[in-house]
């Protein structure tokens, strides 16, 4: 049941916290322990806040047909804020995010892998239309376009038509994507005709990359998204996930020749049906192991006292918050981890400077290989979310006509016309902090925001939710954990390939729910497709 409108509460008050910790502790040893305890917190975070459809967009400021209808218009929590308010410049706003030189507050148990991950998965469905704020580009699903495209026709592109596999190269006996580019005698970089409306052409030469040397061009990977390549952790990913795709597209074709998935398989397939076939089922496959890698490894590093979540097909079935996936502008901003990103990623070759390691790096992908690189992020420090703390590369402008990453999300912000902090709040069923006290214990934070904002009511969410105290063992504050967990669950849940009438085995072939089963940890994975498998080390947690 919700929290009736009215009735705050923290996210877990504070007198539960060591009984949680206990009874999970104890749960999670026993054989339905982890399903408990996964129902525990989707029914704590999928009903704070009434279910999809909401009843506003981007589209307008009031509900339409349009706002009820038209998914390319990125959805919203609350209706807009009311005019009148005065407000700190964007600028202002802008230096409570930047990171002074040297003063980099680092987490306490987040890794560089988990932030890599992050950005590669949210890439996925957090897609701001470019020419215009109001809407998306997204499929609203958890689909792997990563390394399947945003439609069937990108798809296609993508695909070898051959066993089910997608298309790939041979690099030193390792499985990459295809380039991307060719180079004309003159030096002229076009896409591939294979690739011919993979992506945008003009733009990825034009804006994504302009000023890059030829050098990056020529490794530029063809791969689902635009952005695929943007930085070392995005392609080791994209490199990873296809091998695994080609592998069970390889596993389940043997399967096929053995006869072992008659009768559901019609052994009288033509060559292009077999593959179609493949295809198809090897795509659900992998689907289902994206949402168990994002729940089972990914929120769980989210989630206070660390539980031991699971996915459990049809859990969703006959819940109010079982509605077809809507991005909301406010998921969208929450995501903007950019002050995970450390200074400098720590390799067993010394410390190198994140900017140089991470963008743009398929070189050190292709050189050094996944088990090196994923390990190296795996065993680096990620910084702490919170104000203050986001570097410069993505506080500055590289020139003057391109606002930094962090301007632009703060633009948006602005442009949504967002309600206060305490606004968001009460709508997910917590208390409304009275004071800057209340928000933080940092003084000079509290003195700053007053400064800025004057009355804690006037607090931009978006400040507000970095803003928040959280303890060590925490990510991040109250609010920010349960907009993430509510969206988080709400959407990964209610993925049709999780629908009881779909998960099943006509669905994914025996083999197929053998490997989704046996299948747990994103290490797992990179073990299976590894050139060396007793080097791969994948984890979200940093260990020191």
């Amino acid at each position: 049941m919700r929290v009736p409108e009215g009735d705050v509460m923290p996210l877990i008050p504070p007198a539960l916290n060591r009984p949680i910790a206990v009874v999970t502790d104890l749960l999670r040893h026993l054989p339905y322990g982890p399903r408990l305890i996964t129902s525990g917190f989707v029914w704590l975070l999928a009903n704070r806040t009434p279910p999809r459809p909401r009843p506003f967009t981007l589209a307008g400021d009031y509900t339409s047909w349009i706002s009820l209808t038209d998914r390319s218009f990125t959805g919203r929590h609350l209706p807009v804020a009311s005019d009148g308010q005065q407000l700190p410049s964007e600028a202002e706003v802008l230096e409570l995010f930047r990171r002074p030189p040297g003063k980099e507050t680092p987490s306490v148990d987040t890794s560089v892998l988990f932030l890599l991950f992050a950005q590669w998965f949210t890439d996925s469905f957090l897609r701001t239309d470019s020419t215009d704020v109001r809407k998306n580009t997204s499929t609203q699903e958890i689909d792997f376009c990563q390394i399947y495209g945003l439609s069937e026709q990108k798809t296609r592109l993508l695909r070898s038509m051959a066993g089910g596999r997608l298309t790939s190269q041979q690099i030193d006996g390792q499985e990459f994507p295809p380039f991307l580019f060719e180079r004309s005698p003159s030096g002229t970089y076009t896409v591939k005709p294979e690739f011919t409306g993979l992506h945008d052409e003009d733009w990825l030469l034009d804006v994504l990359l302009a000023g890059v040397s030829d050098r990056q061009k020529d490794l530029f990977f063809a791969v689902g998204l635009e952005h695929g390549n943007s930085t070392a952790g995005s392609t080791a990913l994209d490199v990873l996930f296809l091998r695994e795709h080609n592998r069970i597209a390889g596993l389940l074709a043997k399967e096929y020749e053995l006869g072992r998935e008659r009768p559901a398989w019609d052994r009288r397939m033509s060559v292009a049906e077999l593959d179609e076939r493949l295809f198809q089922t090897t795509r659900l496959i992998m689907v289902v192991l994206l949402l168990k890698l994002v729940v089972e490894e990914y929120i769980r590093h989210i989630a206070p006292h660390d539980p031991p979540l699971t996915v459990v097909p049809g859990m969703a079935a006959n819940k109010p918050w079982n509605r077809s996936s809507w991005i909301a502008v406010e998921f969208n901003l929450l995501y903007r981890w950019h002050m995970l990103v450390p200074d400098q990623v720590t390799t067993d070759e010394g410390p190198v400077d994140s900017r140089t390691f991470l963008r743009d790096n398929n070189e050190l992908v292709i050189d050094r290989g996944l088990e090196w690189l994923l390990a190296q992020c795996s065993r680096s420090r990620a910084a702490r979310i919170g104000l203050f703390n986001t570097p410069a590369f993505l506080t500055d402008r590289r020139t003057p006509e391109h606002p930094a990453v962090e301007e632009r999300s703060i633009a948006l912000m602005r442009s949504a016309r967002l309600q206060s902090y305490n606004a968001y709040r009460r709508r997910f069923g917590m208390p409304a902090a009275r004071d800057f006290a209340d928000l933080t214990s940092d003084v000079a934070v509290q003195q700053r925001l007053t400064e800025l904002y004057g009355d804690i009511d006037h607090l931009e969410w978006y400040v507000g939710i970095f803003a928040e105290d959280h303890p060590e063992d925490q990510m991040m504050g109250d609010l920010l954990t349960a907009m993430v967990g509510y969206d988080a669950f709400t959407q990964a849940l209610t993925n049709p390939v999780l629908a009881p009438q779909v998960f099943t085995e006509d669905t994914f072939t025996r083999a197929g729910l053998t490997v989704i089963r046996t299948t747990r940890s994103l290490q797992q994975i990179l073990a299976r497709n590894a050139a060396d498998p007793a080097a791969a080390y994948c984890r979200f947690t940093y260990e020191p």
